[in-house]
């Protein structure tokens, strides 16, 4: 298979787990996200087979959804939970065309069976196993995209704990080296102290240095570095927009991992991994992150 097969089959599973997450929002448009999101996954794989058996000859035709199934099943292709997969569609067509919101029961029924659907057919089609189709190789970035492959490598293994571990790392390294965040944010906050300059002074490196001979000193150093930090993380929650409340769950998940129990290891693993490489790929698009080599390492 060529590397634009795969990442197509990658984007698919991206596209795929990123409904799953707004599955977890609970909200009206989430629902109806989700549903647009598995659809979306299942067309992409069905292309993908159709192209590979020369019934499609170029990804830009675009048949009719059901259309396109009987054409792989007249040429042989087994193709699973037909009743489920063709409800799903049609789900889809009220949600887009009726505006209808589906309820989250169906919701998540139709995200078990998207999930079963892209598993078998993924294997026996396209002959690389769900699990193995890397959403790494979509990250320019190579020491982000070798901390994510490490990940992904632990949560096939079954590495749940390690899973999450590699994950904070991640995030770490796009914040402070391969997107220099951080440091991005304390320009951003310097830049909107303007007119007035006392949060530059508060934050200069020398500002304490006038108190030296003073018993205050330390506590105004350290309120000087104190107000710089809170600056800092105050923009830096700016840059990650939609993401914001998954960086809290995320958090949650990382700073409670040993109370979490061991049944829910695996979702909470896939949660983590689903949240840092969405982050990556939304701040590699806007430009944030560097590509093909890692940003200046800080200490």
């Amino acid at each position: 298979m060529s590397e634009v097969e795969l990442r197509k089959l990658a984007l698919a599973k991206y596209i795929f787990l990123h409904g799953c997450s707004h599955v977890n929002n609970r909200d009206e448009i989430s629902r109806m996200l989700a549903i647009h999101h598995f659809d979306f996954a299942v067309e992409m794989v069905l292309k993908a087979i159709a192209l590979k058996h020369n019934i499609l000859l170029s990804s830009k035709q675009d048949p009719r959804f059901k259309d396109l199934w009987n054409k792989l099943v007249q040429e042989g292709v087994k193709l699973p939970l037909k009743s489920e997969i063709f409800a799903l569609h049609d789900e889809r067509n009220l949600v887009q065309h009726s505006g209808i919101i589906p309820s989250l029961e169906a919701v998540k029924r139709f995200e078990a069976s998207t999930e079963i659907f892209l598993r078998e057919v993924i294997k026996e089609e396209l002959n690389i196993s769900f699990d193995e189709l890397s959403l790494s190789q979509l990250i320019v970035n190579t020491r982000l995209r070798e901390l994510v492959k490490k990940a992904e490598g632990m949560f096939i293994v079954g590495k749940y704990r390690d899973c999450i571990l590699t994950c904070d790392e991640v995030l770490a390294e796009a914040i402070f080296n391969a997107g220099d965040v951080f440091g991005k944010a304390g320009m951003l906050a310097g830049y909107f102290s303007i007119p007035g300059d006392e949060f530059i002074r508060v934050i200069s490196e020398n500002y304490a240095e006038k108190y030296r001979d003073k018993e205050f000193y330390m506590p105004v150093k350290d309120l000087s570095r104190a107000i710089l930090q809170l600056g800092r993380a105050a923009t830096t929650m700016q840059f990650l927009d939609e993401y914001r409340v998954k960086f809290i769950r995320f958090r949650r998940i990382v700073e409670n991992l040993e109370q979490i129990p061991k049944e829910e290891l695996e979702k909470e693993a896939r949660s983590a991994l689903n949240f840092v490489t969405g982050l990556i790929l939304k701040w590699q698009e806007e430009g944030v992150i560097s590509s093909g080599t890692t940003g200046e390492r800080r200490t």
